[in-house]
């Protein structure tokens, strides 16, 4: 039997040898009140491990083998600020039957908020997205809207804070319950100063040696330089950068000999009747259409191995490949490296004038482990003296009594100290931040990244989805639910949600900055996850699961401005240092605001040298403690592999002004090492 299209439940005949039927449910959930659609609904029937989340239209889709649900199965449906439903499988057939649309009620604390609306905007009347509004000494926190629009649990006499990176900070107490229209005014002495500070460490125009003269890097096509920013800590050699930059561009170590790759060996992709002489088998090859690529250091033909040329002194590379670029070096694939140093002046001895422009990245510091550098607090000295965990809990609650306790570290701390007594203890701990602070989605990330840390990713994904209902157009809100559904077992949910991200499905959200790791996630999900996966609607250009990562590092922060830098020191002792701040980076950190969205993703691939990373961090601002900046910094290894590893660790940045060690990676390429998920 089969029901038609509009009927919530159809069944699908499958021709197997037991005849079964394949049933699939399609509904939609819906507000009671309202009619609207409720997204991040978790669906399933608890019992048998068939699960489903509603997505942003509502809608859900479980589908499962006839006879593996029975009549008194049951069925449960749960949201953030909604009443849970549970009901058996034939009375939700009863149900579906004549409807396709189930309703839920609002709990009574949800529908008992009164609240204010108001709408921010910047001066000549430009609405601002995500800008943060805040309850004055609460957590209740609110964001705006793709117009600009707010609504708070605020009432008459509350202060509340507006905050928008690059405004000044605006307070507005509440008169009445009308709707409040609030006009931030440009936070132009921090503008002035980034200006200056850009100024600065603005160079003058980036200038190319052809051989034939310096020539503008403007007049290149963007797709075929590669600038000094370009070149991060996971790259050691120069090839390690050319690699895989420039469409056509096949890098080999290992000269003509190397072994196959791709099922092409270097010998047969030579069509070039007279190569630039290879010197030895260990120098780097370099082909394009099958020819073999020559080059030029700051003018010069270069005859060695381009890796014999120091990474860190590059300031551009142009790689040339079409006939017409390449007609005044004998129409030969071409690529132009110029160094930092080639038009510095120079004295009468050659040697550079301003030599603070040079490169100085050998590693020479000896900075503390950051295990060794925090203290202890008071509260945990005084549960460290507990000979039992009723004596602890007895400790606990009289510390509770004290209002400078109800903060974010307190309940973090005490949940790591309680771990002793049992996971069980720590997590219950931990929920007291939920009732603090369940309209802060600051404090909520903190929350979701020790849930992460204690892998109970079904708890972090009901805190993210929490998350996401807060702050419905930010970037990072979606990705942080894909990543949750993945880890949490949604393998299907996750994948919807990864392409939606990716084909650009949400009007109103750009993902551009946090594309690469979205992708980096995505074909992870469908690497170790294919056959649980229908994926016959995805795009092609996004199906390719053949990549690997030798080290994945994956820095997130709960506070979107949060200024911090890292610095990575590869086993030769050379340092690189990403910093996050206003000054260093004002154009990535306005976009970080307007789209929401507060991650990096950091990759070591196909390095030669074996040995030790560092990693460290520190934090270049001061703040309270009540709910300050945590990172959550997740570690990968053989990132897509069978034998993938994952390490997440929570780091109380707020404590660290001064730099500290967060890590050090053995790195072993194709390390053996334990599947995880």
């Amino acid at each position: 039997m089969k029901k038609t299209a509009t009927i919530l439940i159809s069944f699908l005949f499958a021709c197997t040898a037991f005849a079964q039927y394949e049933i699939t449910i399609d509904a939609y959930i819906l507000d009671r009140d309202t009619n609207e659609p409720i997204p991040h609904v978790n669906v399933e029937f608890p019992d048998k491990d068939i699960k489903a989340v509603t997505d942003v239209s509502g809608k859900f889709t479980l589908t499962f083998d006839e006879g593996w649900i029975r009549g008194q199965d049951s069925f449960q449906l749960s949201a953030n600020n909604y009443k849970t439903v549970t009901t058996v499988m034939s009375k939700l057939d009863r149900y579906l039957s004549v409807s396709d649309k189930i309703y839920l009620k609002m709990d009574e604390a949800s529908q008992n908020k009164n609240t204010i609306t108001g709408v921010v905007a910047a001066e000549k009347d430009l609405t601002i997205q995500n800008a943060s509004v805040q309850i004055k000494n609460t957590f209740i926190t609110a964001h705006t809207n793709f117009d600009g629009e707010f609504d708070i649990a605020a009432k008459v006499g509350d202060t509340l804070v507006i905050d928008y990176l690059g405004m000044n900070s605006k307070e507005v107490v509440v008169r009445d319950r009308n709707p409040i229209d609030i006009t931030l005014k440009s936070d132009r002495e921090l503008l002035k100063e980034v200006a200056l500070k850009g100024k600065k460490k603005q160079k003058k125009k980036e200038y190319v040696d052809t051989g034939f003269g310096a020539v503008n890097l403007d007049t290149f096509s963007p797709s075929t330089v590669i600038n000094s920013e370009d070149i991060g800590p996971q790259h050691i050699y120069t090839s390690d950068v050319l690699r895989g930059s420039v469409a056509g561009l096949f890098v080999y170590n290992g000269g003509v000999n190397t072994r196959p790759r791709y099922g092409i060996s270097p010998q047969q992709m030579l069509r070039n009747t007279n190569p630039t002489p290879i010197e030895s088998a260990s120098q780097t090859l370099m082909l394009i259409r099958g020819q073999q690529v020559q080059v030029f250091y700051d003018g010069f033909p270069f005859r060695g191995s381009v890796d014999d040329i120091e990474l860190r002194t590059i300031d551009n590379i142009v790689i040339l490949k079409s006939i017409n670029s390449t007609i005044l070096y004998g129409g030969l694939p071409t690529i132009l490296i110029t160094s930092k140093n080639r038009f510095l002046k120079k004295d009468a001895n050659g040697n550079v004038v301003n030599s603070a422009l040079l490169t100085n990245n050998n590693y020479k510091e000896a900075v503390p482990l950051i295990m060794n550098k925090e203290e202890k607090p008071l509260y945990i000295l005084e549960l460290e003296t507990a000979k039992s965990y009723q004596q602890a809990m007895t400790i606990f609650g009289q510390q509770q009594q004290n209002s400078l306790r109800q903060t974010i570290p307190y309940y973090l701390d005490t949940a790591e100290y309680f771990k002793r007594w049992g996971k069980d203890k720590s997590l219950a701990i931990l929920k007291n931040i939920e009732v603090l602070a369940e309209e802060n989605p600051r404090a909520l990330k903190s929350l979701a990244y020790k849930l992460e840390e204690l892998d109970e990713f079904v708890l972090a994904k009901s805190v993210y989805q929490r998350i996401a209902a807060l702050l419905p157009n930010a970037s990072q809100s979606y990705r942080d639910l894909a990543l949750a559904y993945k880890r949490a077992g949604n393998y299907q949910e996750s994948l919807d949600l990864y392409v939606k991200m990716l084909t650009d499905s949400f009007e109103t959200i750009d993902f551009s900055g946090i594309e690469k790791p979205l992708l980096s996630e995505m074909q992870q999900l469908l690497r170790r996850h294919r056959v649980e996966l229908d994926y016959k609607d995805i795009p092609s250009n996004l199906l390719k699961a053949t990549f690997k990562y030798d080290v994945r590092l994956v820095v997130e922060w709960n506070r979107p401005n949060a200024e911090f830098e890292l610095q990575f020191v590869n086993p030769s002792k050379k340092f690189y240092t990403w910093e996050h701040s206003i000054l260093a980076n004002k154009d990535r950190l306005l976009d970080e605001a307007k789209n929401g969205y507060h991650m990096e993703e950091h990759i070591i691939d196909e390095a030669d040298i074996t040995g030790d990373w560092i990693v460290n961090i520190k934090s270049l601002e001061e703040e309270e403690n009540i709910n300050p900046t945590y990172l959550k910094y997740t570690l990968y290894t053989n990132y897509g592999a069978p034998n993938q590893e994952r390490t997440i660790k929570v780091v109380k940045l707020y404590k660290h002004q001064q730099k500290v060690t967060l890590d050090k990676i053995k790195y072993q390429p194709q390390a053996s090492s334990t599947t995880q998920r």
